[in-house]
Protein backbone atom coordinates (compact mmCIF):
# COMPACT_ATOMS: atom_id res chain seq x y z
CA UNK A 1 0.00 0.00 0.00
CA UNK A 2 1.47 3.47 -0.84
CA UNK A 3 1.27 6.44 2.08
CA UNK A 4 0.54 9.73 1.43
CA UNK A 5 3.81 11.72 2.32
CA UNK A 6 2.66 13.32 5.45
CA UNK A 7 3.72 17.03 4.00
CA UNK A 8 0.70 16.51 1.58
CA UNK A 9 -1.55 16.46 4.14
CA UNK A 10 -0.48 19.19 5.16
CA UNK A 11 -1.58 22.91 3.78
CA UNK A 12 2.13 24.01 3.16
CA UNK A 13 5.72 22.63 2.61
CA UNK A 14 7.57 22.05 5.97
CA UNK A 15 9.97 24.45 6.05
CA UNK A 16 13.50 24.94 7.65
CA UNK A 17 16.39 26.96 8.45
CA UNK A 18 20.37 25.82 9.79
CA UNK A 19 21.53 27.46 12.96
CA UNK A 20 25.30 25.77 13.03
CA UNK A 21 28.75 26.92 13.38
CA UNK A 22 30.17 24.62 11.09
CA UNK A 23 29.94 25.17 7.31
CA UNK A 24 29.84 21.21 6.79
CA UNK A 25 27.97 20.66 9.27
CA UNK A 26 25.13 22.82 7.18
CA UNK A 27 26.05 21.40 4.13
CA UNK A 28 25.54 17.50 5.14
CA UNK A 29 22.49 18.43 6.86
CA UNK A 30 21.27 19.84 3.64
CA UNK A 31 22.28 17.07 1.69
CA UNK A 32 20.78 14.63 4.01
CA UNK A 33 17.27 16.70 4.05
CA UNK A 34 17.38 16.94 0.42
CA UNK A 35 17.53 13.30 -0.09
CA UNK A 36 17.08 11.06 2.45
CA UNK A 37 13.04 12.21 4.24
CA UNK A 38 9.75 11.34 2.87
CA UNK A 39 8.80 15.01 3.72
CA UNK A 40 9.32 18.19 0.94
CA UNK A 41 11.58 20.26 2.96
CA UNK A 42 12.05 23.99 2.04
CA UNK A 43 15.30 25.42 3.26
CA UNK A 44 14.86 28.86 4.21
CA UNK A 45 18.10 29.81 4.92
CA UNK A 46 21.22 29.55 6.91
CA UNK A 47 22.75 30.82 9.98
CA UNK A 48 26.36 30.61 12.01
CA UNK A 49 25.78 31.62 15.58
CA UNK A 50 22.60 31.92 17.01
CA UNK A 51 21.79 35.89 17.24
CA UNK A 52 22.00 35.67 13.58
CA UNK A 53 19.82 32.29 13.47
CA UNK A 54 16.74 34.59 16.02
CA UNK A 55 16.89 37.35 13.04
CA UNK A 56 16.60 34.64 10.21
CA UNK A 57 14.20 32.87 12.49
CA UNK A 58 11.94 36.80 13.20
CA UNK A 59 12.72 37.10 9.41
CA UNK A 60 11.52 33.68 7.55
CA UNK A 61 8.99 31.99 10.36
CA UNK A 62 10.09 28.44 9.60
CA UNK A 63 8.00 25.28 10.69
CA UNK A 64 11.19 23.58 12.22
CA UNK A 65 15.00 24.99 13.75
CA UNK A 66 17.80 22.82 13.47
CA UNK A 67 19.92 23.82 16.04
CA UNK A 68 23.64 23.60 17.03
CA UNK A 69 24.14 23.38 20.38
CA UNK A 70 27.88 24.20 21.47
CA UNK A 71 28.90 27.67 18.94
CA UNK A 72 30.59 30.28 20.16
CA UNK A 73 28.99 32.89 21.88
CA UNK A 74 25.50 32.27 22.85
CA UNK A 75 25.05 28.35 23.56
CA UNK A 76 22.19 27.00 21.46
CA UNK A 77 20.18 26.21 24.20
CA UNK A 78 19.64 30.05 24.88
CA UNK A 79 16.99 29.92 22.10
CA UNK A 80 14.66 29.94 24.76
CA UNK A 81 15.55 33.41 26.15
CA UNK A 82 14.64 34.82 22.61
CA UNK A 83 11.28 32.96 22.34
CA UNK A 84 9.26 32.43 25.67
CA UNK A 85 6.80 30.12 23.49
CA UNK A 86 8.60 29.10 20.02
CA UNK A 87 5.82 28.68 17.36
CA UNK A 88 8.56 26.89 15.54
CA UNK A 89 9.77 23.62 16.71
CA UNK A 90 13.45 22.68 17.39
CA UNK A 91 15.52 19.76 16.65
CA UNK A 92 18.94 20.14 18.29
CA UNK A 93 22.18 18.92 16.54
CA UNK A 94 25.29 18.93 18.64
CA UNK A 95 27.98 16.04 19.15
CA UNK A 96 27.53 16.10 22.57
CA UNK A 97 25.27 13.83 24.46
CA UNK A 98 25.52 15.62 27.85
CA UNK A 99 22.66 18.18 26.87
CA UNK A 100 20.13 15.62 25.92
CA UNK A 101 18.54 16.30 29.33
CA UNK A 102 18.36 19.94 28.62
CA UNK A 103 17.19 20.08 25.82
CA UNK A 104 14.30 17.51 26.55
CA UNK A 105 13.35 19.91 29.72
CA UNK A 106 13.09 22.76 27.47
CA UNK A 107 10.40 20.67 25.41
CA UNK A 108 12.73 20.19 22.08
CA UNK A 109 10.86 18.35 19.08
CA UNK A 110 14.07 16.18 19.10
CA UNK A 111 17.92 15.97 19.60
CA UNK A 112 19.90 14.55 17.84
CA UNK A 113 23.92 13.33 17.47
CA UNK A 114 26.73 14.40 14.87
CA UNK A 115 27.16 13.00 12.94
CA UNK A 116 23.68 12.70 12.09
CA UNK A 117 21.96 9.35 11.41
CA UNK A 118 19.33 9.74 8.30
CA UNK A 119 17.14 7.63 9.53
CA UNK A 120 16.72 9.08 12.63
CA UNK A 121 16.67 11.98 10.95
CA UNK A 122 13.95 10.77 9.31
CA UNK A 123 12.27 9.89 12.56
CA UNK A 124 12.78 13.13 14.04
CA UNK A 125 11.23 14.89 11.33
CA UNK A 126 8.09 12.19 11.13
CA UNK A 127 7.46 13.39 14.70
CA UNK A 128 7.50 17.24 13.79
CA UNK A 129 5.47 16.09 10.68
CA UNK A 130 2.78 14.57 12.93
CA UNK A 131 2.81 17.28 15.57
CA UNK A 132 1.92 20.16 12.64
CA UNK A 133 -0.83 18.00 11.18
CA UNK A 134 -2.58 17.48 14.61
CA UNK A 135 -2.01 21.35 15.24
CA UNK A 136 -3.89 21.93 11.76
CA UNK A 137 -6.44 19.56 12.17
CA UNK A 138 -6.85 20.94 15.76
CA UNK A 139 -7.28 24.86 14.28
CA UNK A 140 -9.46 23.91 11.47
CA UNK A 141 -11.72 22.18 14.17
CA UNK A 142 -12.00 25.61 16.35
CA UNK A 143 -12.66 27.65 13.21
CA UNK A 144 -15.25 25.33 12.27
CA UNK A 145 -16.86 25.29 15.06
CA UNK A 146 -16.42 28.62 15.92
CA UNK A 147 -19.17 29.34 13.27
CA UNK A 148 -21.94 27.24 14.41
CA UNK A 149 -24.15 28.04 17.62
CA UNK A 150 -26.69 25.55 19.53
CA UNK A 151 -29.30 28.48 18.99
CA UNK A 152 -29.24 26.73 15.06
CA UNK A 153 -29.43 23.46 15.76
CA UNK A 154 -32.77 22.12 16.35
CA UNK A 155 -32.28 19.57 19.01
CA UNK A 156 -34.72 17.38 20.55
CA UNK A 157 -37.46 17.56 23.82
CA UNK A 158 -36.52 15.07 26.55
CA UNK A 159 -37.88 13.67 29.04
CA UNK A 160 -35.35 13.71 32.20
CA UNK A 161 -36.16 11.93 35.36
CA UNK A 162 -35.45 14.19 38.54
CA UNK A 163 -35.81 13.43 42.19
CA UNK A 164 -39.67 15.08 42.29
CA UNK A 165 -40.46 13.84 38.89
CA UNK A 166 -39.64 14.60 35.37
CA UNK A 167 -38.72 18.24 33.72
CA UNK A 168 -38.87 18.79 29.37
CA UNK A 169 -35.87 20.01 27.82
CA UNK A 170 -34.81 20.18 24.58
CA UNK A 171 -31.08 19.60 23.90
CA UNK A 172 -30.24 22.90 21.95
CA UNK A 173 -29.84 24.68 25.68
CA UNK A 174 -27.92 22.24 27.51
CA UNK A 175 -24.24 23.63 27.74
CA UNK A 176 -22.26 20.76 29.41
CA UNK A 177 -23.28 17.61 31.87
CA UNK A 178 -20.99 16.82 34.75
CA UNK A 179 -21.14 13.20 37.03
CA UNK A 180 -22.57 13.80 40.80
CA UNK A 181 -22.11 9.85 41.83
CA UNK A 182 -24.98 7.90 40.67
CA UNK A 183 -27.07 11.22 39.41
CA UNK A 184 -25.85 13.67 36.69
CA UNK A 185 -25.91 17.50 36.43
CA UNK A 186 -27.16 19.23 33.33
CA UNK A 187 -25.76 22.63 32.88
CA UNK A 188 -27.72 24.97 31.17
CA UNK A 189 -26.52 27.96 28.67
CA UNK A 190 -28.34 30.16 30.69
CA UNK A 191 -26.72 28.66 33.81
CA UNK A 192 -29.19 26.98 35.49
CA UNK A 193 -28.68 23.43 36.36
CA UNK A 194 -30.57 20.83 36.83
CA UNK A 195 -30.00 17.20 38.63
CA UNK A 196 -31.00 14.50 36.82
CA UNK A 197 -31.28 10.92 38.45
CA UNK A 198 -29.29 8.92 36.24
CA UNK A 199 -25.52 8.27 35.97
CA UNK A 200 -23.64 10.01 33.20
CA UNK A 201 -23.30 6.97 31.19
CA UNK A 202 -27.40 6.37 31.15
CA UNK A 203 -27.81 10.72 30.32
CA UNK A 204 -25.28 9.70 27.47
CA UNK A 205 -26.98 6.99 26.32
CA UNK A 206 -30.72 9.35 25.91
CA UNK A 207 -29.20 12.64 24.45
CA UNK A 208 -28.03 13.08 20.95
CA UNK A 209 -24.85 11.24 20.09
CA UNK A 210 -24.02 13.85 17.19
CA UNK A 211 -25.28 16.41 19.50
CA UNK A 212 -22.57 15.63 22.85
CA UNK A 213 -19.35 14.34 23.13
CA UNK A 214 -17.83 12.55 26.00
CA UNK A 215 -14.49 14.54 26.64
CA UNK A 216 -13.74 12.79 30.81
CA UNK A 217 -15.47 9.54 32.83
CA UNK A 218 -17.16 13.52 34.27
CA UNK A 219 -18.33 14.88 31.48
CA UNK A 220 -20.61 15.18 28.63
CA UNK A 221 -20.26 18.52 26.30
CA UNK A 222 -22.44 20.41 23.45
CA UNK A 223 -20.12 19.63 20.85
CA UNK A 224 -21.74 23.42 19.39
CA UNK A 225 -20.01 24.98 23.26
CA UNK A 226 -16.65 24.27 22.28
CA UNK A 227 -14.76 27.25 21.30
CA UNK A 228 -11.47 25.55 21.62
CA UNK A 229 -9.74 22.34 22.75
CA UNK A 230 -6.30 22.71 24.52
CA UNK A 231 -3.49 19.99 24.73
CA UNK A 232 -0.59 20.82 27.83
CA UNK A 233 -0.25 19.87 31.03
CA UNK A 234 -3.89 19.57 31.53
CA UNK A 235 -6.23 18.69 28.74
CA UNK A 236 -9.62 20.34 28.37
CA UNK A 237 -11.96 22.30 26.02
CA UNK A 238 -12.85 25.75 26.50
CA UNK A 239 -16.84 26.21 26.12
CA UNK A 240 -17.73 29.97 24.57
CA UNK A 241 -19.02 30.61 27.91
CA UNK A 242 -15.19 30.33 29.20
CA UNK A 243 -15.86 27.66 31.05
CA UNK A 244 -12.97 25.11 31.27
CA UNK A 245 -13.97 21.16 30.92
CA UNK A 246 -11.76 18.65 31.26
CA UNK A 247 -10.20 15.61 28.24
CA UNK A 248 -8.97 12.56 29.40
CA UNK A 249 -5.61 11.48 28.16
CA UNK A 250 -7.42 9.24 25.97
CA UNK A 251 -9.40 11.13 24.41
CA UNK A 252 -6.74 13.96 23.83
CA UNK A 253 -5.26 12.47 20.52
CA UNK A 254 -8.98 11.59 19.07
CA UNK A 255 -11.39 14.50 20.11
CA UNK A 256 -10.38 16.46 17.04
CA UNK A 257 -11.16 13.51 14.68
CA UNK A 258 -14.10 12.44 16.68
CA UNK A 259 -16.35 16.08 16.90
CA UNK A 260 -15.47 16.52 13.08
CA UNK A 261 -17.35 13.03 12.32
CA UNK A 262 -20.17 14.57 14.54
CA UNK A 263 -20.18 17.99 12.89
CA UNK A 264 -20.87 15.83 9.25
CA UNK A 265 -23.52 13.99 10.99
Amino acid sequence: MNLIPINLLLQTMISAIIIDDEIDAINVLKKLLNNFTDAGINILGTARNLNDGVDLIKKSNPDIVFLDVDMPGKNGLEIYSFFKNPKFKVIFTTAYEQYAIEAIKKSASDYLLKPINFIELREAIKKVSDTMLREQQRRELEDKINTLHSSEIEGESILFDVEDGFIMENTKNIEYCYAAQSYSTMVLFTKREIAVTKPLKELQDILPDNQFYRTHKSYLVNIYAIRKFVKGRDNYVLLKSGIKVPVSVRNSSVIAKDIKELLKS
